[in-house]
């Protein structure tokens, strides 16, 4: 099983945070995705752990990408992008692919094997729920098959159509990866290859509605999505003041 996230230069710094509270508690591998300058921004000024790939992304995007910008929904969907190569290029091996602005407070090796090993569920997702959309992309088990190879190629095809669906012309564009996703497997938008998902339970994993901004908090969490917080400075000062930050004093 490995880990695959997506960075640009500016983000580095949630990228380290995600990946040190990773290898708090395992050793499972991470491949970094890092569009351009990022690869070099990491190298520079964190040490990278042992079993952690830094790979380009055919990608110019910089800084950290507030959501709802053109270049937060087009990085978004660089994600599923590096997700489908990865699959392409590997036979066997299951893949969780998170965001950045996660952070890692348990192991979470044995739920995830638990589901690859006793289930035949293919997609297994956070829930941005009750106040945001079921599913979320942010932190997300993908089996590794070729029914799941050919949900994301048909996913990525939609694409351009999906951004034609609603307008883009509010302050928060909202087609992003994460609603494509939510339409395809909502059934708003009907492709050929169906998977088999389902849900985190929030004592697994959480997100940042309810873990920080309602406290309402269940103790067993392993996986904490900073999201439902607009803009690095807050995402950091979040994290800080809830013992989830690993990197120091900087605010950069």
């Amino acid at each position: 099983m490995k880990f695959i996230t997506v960075t640009t230069t500016g983000n580095t710094i949630l990228c380290a945070n995600m990946i040190t509270s990773l290898r708090n508690h395992s050793d499972l591998p991470v491949v970094v995705y890092c569009a351009d300058g990022a690869r070099e921004e990491l190298e520079f000024n964190y040490e990278i752990p042992d079993g952690v790939e830094l790979r380009e992304l055919n990608s110019d995007i910089k800084e950290h990408n507030c959501y709802g910008t053109d270049n937060f929904i087009n990085i978004s969907f660089k994600k599923i992008e590096a997700l489908y190569n990865e699959i392409i290029e590997n036979e066997v091996g299951d893949f969780v692919l998170v965001d950045t602005d996660v952070v890692f407070m348990s192991d979470p090796s044995e739920q995830l094997f638990e589901i690859m090993q006793n289930t035949d569920l293919e997609m297994v997702f956070q829930t941005d729920e009750p106040t945001g959309q079921p599913i979320c992309t942010g932190f997300f088990y993908v089996r590794n098959n070729d029914n799941v190879k050919n949900f994301l190629e048909e996913y990525l095809n939609v694409v351009p159509q999906a951004k034609e669906m609603e307008s883009h012309k509010t302050e928060w564009k909202e087609v992003h990866d994460q609603t494509v996703m939510n339409w395809i497997l909502l059934e708003k938008i009907r492709i050929n290859t169906k998977v088999k998902w389902t849900t985190f339970p929030t004592s697994f994993a959480t997100n940042g509605h309810l873990y920080f901004s309602v406290n309402e908090r269940h103790g067993s969490e392993t996986v904490v999505h900073a999201n439902f917080c607009v803009g690095q400075r807050d995402k950091l000062e979040r994290l800080k003041t809830n013992n989830l930050w690993f990197m120091g004093d900087s605010d950069e």
